[in-house]
């Protein structure tokens, strides 16, 4: 018979005693009196810390009690559902107010958070949390750090699906995991794939583009021109009589449908004004256009033509542009007159913006490659599909990787890595096909890498769906996927912008065109953020709310899509990465918070209050007499 340890013997003692305390009138005195002595017996080998002893008494006192004191189903049904009870209360407390465990669902975050990462979730970095309610017991607005990583609740922002339960029994609303890039009363403005900014005390937001944990990550206004659409009620003949574009969860733009005529206006100020394109060369004091806001003027979607779709899908020739490996189209400077939205029973409106298109060499294929960057995806049987949690479909609107292994891969940094069991990642041998800079594959990689489907394949001129690829300024140098593509100096960039400036000149007020060009950053003639453009092309968070922006902008639903988050739906910050293990490993990608604030300190001593409580009676139950205790 194996012998039990001390406190095995002593839990089967305290059970026998409430047995004992319950059920001793249903013993005769003899079978009480025998009871009693296994109990005294257990008792003093406890006290006098006889493991042998207490083991011995301890089997006769639970052959006894099972023998005599045999729980009915209903008894034991009821003190099940009291511990389950109990257990998922004191998790709930736990995981709400003081830290949980998280596992990364989706793409949104990369590379700071992957897919399948599991991290340590502190609840107290700012606040103390009412359990299962989208409020505080305290919050000190401070502790919320510009740049730091947050997790908040989904509770009651519109247009995102949030319900879920709470270990799969209490209603429970998703919480989401985000960069907090703007606070209450701060002005942003996007350049460069950098945000600049001043705070409601006209403070520059240096922090925003200058701390180190920024100097990877890109900053996008948008995920498409259209952002989030809404629609008015079909009247009369007009199957669309109104739809409203989204950003920021604002309607800041509007198409009105009468008598087969599209008007596009723009929402300046407290009134709807007409949408008017505007030359670079005619700088304005107000918003005009589309393009105006938060500096979407400063980014363009882009997507690979090879010659062939340069010939058919653009107004280009290769003639006029130079023999090149591949070329890269550009939509930019989004306007809601011209060019004509794009109208589809199916897709309902797509905003167009202007096209331009810059020939792309084998260096600049060289620099692609160099700083590509794919969602994660699984390849199976010659066919690519974008990960998910739960399994793939493969189809004919998957892309083909006829050479490439089946297994789960992923690019960051222009490094390609397979995704192993648990999220563990090992970087691909560069004779891997992926690996490939020929222009198919860099076309492939580009063009369709985001989403892993034919649907943003070049098809047509009038194509709705486009790559979540963006191309951008930054001091005179052309930048795609975080890196250089094109340096200033370069003689193709130079010719570009050459273009550019003709293609305006001649453009016609029918048929207008604005250049593509660097705006260059929102700064003054003395270096000093021009505060008096960004109070009126930026965008302000509203009071009491928070904007959250994923790392993964091509892939990720945040601020730009719902609008910023009110401050009540703020839960807490990620601490540790602890799983997968590799370079990410420990602390993320965040400016850290401080390790004691005040909601820290009230929520430790807390619970170092209860568990000095239970050590007290704990020691006390261990230490002392329990069948003689008074």
């Amino acid at each position: 018979m194996r012998i039990l340890p001390l406190r095995k013997s002593r839990h089967i003692l305290q059970n026998g005693y409430k047995c004992y305390q319950k059920k001793k009138s249903s013993l005769n005195e003899t079978l009480l009196n025998d009871f009693e002595m296994k109990l005294r017996r257990l008792d003093e080998a406890l006290l006098n810390k006889n493991k042998e002893e207490a083991s011995l008494n301890a089997y006769q006192v639970k052959e006894f009690c099972d023998t005599h004191f045999k729980k009915s189903l209903p008894t034991y049904l009821i003190e099940m559902a009291f511990a389950i009870v109990v257990a998922l209360a004191v998790a709930t407390v736990i995981r709400q107010t003081w830290f949980e465990l998280y596992e990364i669902p989706t793409g949104s975050m990369r590379p700071t958070f992957k897919e399948q990462d599991h991290l340590t979730v502190t609840k107290t970095a700012f606040g103390i949390n009412v359990p299962l309610m989208t409020k505080h017991f305290y919050f000190d607005p401070h502790l919320v750090q510009r740049t730091s990583v947050v997790i908040w609740s989904g509770d009651e922002i519109s247009n995102l699906d949030s319900d879920s339960t709470f270990l799969g029994i209490f209603p429970y609303t998703k919480r989401y995991i985000k960069r907090c890039m703007g606070k209450p009363g701060d002005t942003l403005y996007f350049y460069g794939g950098r945000i600049y900014g001043f705070d409601k005390d006209g403070n520059d937001l240096v922090e925003l583009r200058n701390n180190p944990w920024m100097s990877h990550l890109e900053n996008i206004p948008f995920t498409n021109f259209e952002g989030r659409r809404s629609f008015t009620e079909s009247t009369g003949f007009n199957p669309i009589p109104e739809a409203i574009f989204h950003h920021f969860n604002q309607a800041i733009g509007r198409l009105r449908f009468k008598n087969q005529e599209i008007k596009g206006e723009v929402f300046n100020g407290n009134q709807w004004v007409e949408d008017r394109p505007v030359a670079q060369s005619q700088p304005h004091q107000k918003i005009e256009t589309l393009s105006d806001f938060w500096g979407m003027r400063n980014f363009a979607l882009a997507r690979i033509l090879d010659r062939d779709q340069l010939e058919l899908l653009t107004s280009y020739r290769t003639k006029d542009l130079g023999d090149a490996l591949l070329y890269l189209e550009l939509r930019h400077t989004p306007s809601l007159n011209f060019p004509t939205p794009l109208l589809s029973d199916r897709f309902g409106v797509a905003i167009k913006g202007y096209s331009t298109v810059i020939p792309l060499q084998e260096r600049h294929l060289k620099a692609l490659m160099d700083h590509m960057y794919t969602c994660r995806f699984v390849v199976k049987d010659g066919r690519a599909a974008s990960y998910r949690l739960g399994g793939e479909k493969m189809g004919a609107t998957n892309p083909q990787f006829p050479k490439v292994a089946d297994g789960t891969y992923e690019f960051y940094y222009g490094k390609g890595w397979k995704i192993n069991w648990g999220g563990i990642a090992t970087s691909l041998p560069h004779e891997d096909p992926l690996y490939s800079q020929h222009p198919k594959n860099v076309q492939k990689l580009f063009n369709m890498g985001i989403d892993m489907t034919t649907h943003v394949e070049p098809q047509s001129r009038n194509q709705p769906f486009f790559p979540n690829r963006y191309v951008y300024f930054r001091e005179g140098d052309l930048y795609a996927m975080g890196g250089i593509l094109m340096k200033k100096e370069d003689p193709l960039l130079k010719e570009f912008h050459e273009r550019e400036m003709k293609k305006e000149q001649v453009a016609s007020n029918k048929a207008p065109y604005v250049a593509f060009k660097d705006y260059g950053p929102p700064m003054d003639k003395d270096g000093k953020l021009d505060k008096t453009f960004l109070s009126v092309f930026g965008y302000k968070v509203p009071e009491g709310h928070y904007l959250m922006l994923g790392d993964n902008h091509a892939m990720s639903q945040d601020s730009r899509y719902f609008g910023p988050i009110p401050q009540s739906n703020l839960q807490g910050a990620p601490s540790l990465i602890i799983w997968p293990p590799g370079e990410r490993w420990g602390f993320p990608n965040q400016k850290p918070y401080p390790l004691f604030t005040p909601p820290r300190l009230i929520i430790w001593t807390i619970a170092a209050i209860v568990g000095l409580i239970w050590f007290i009676i704990h020691r006390r139950r261990t230490t002392r007499s329990i069948f003689y205790k008074r």
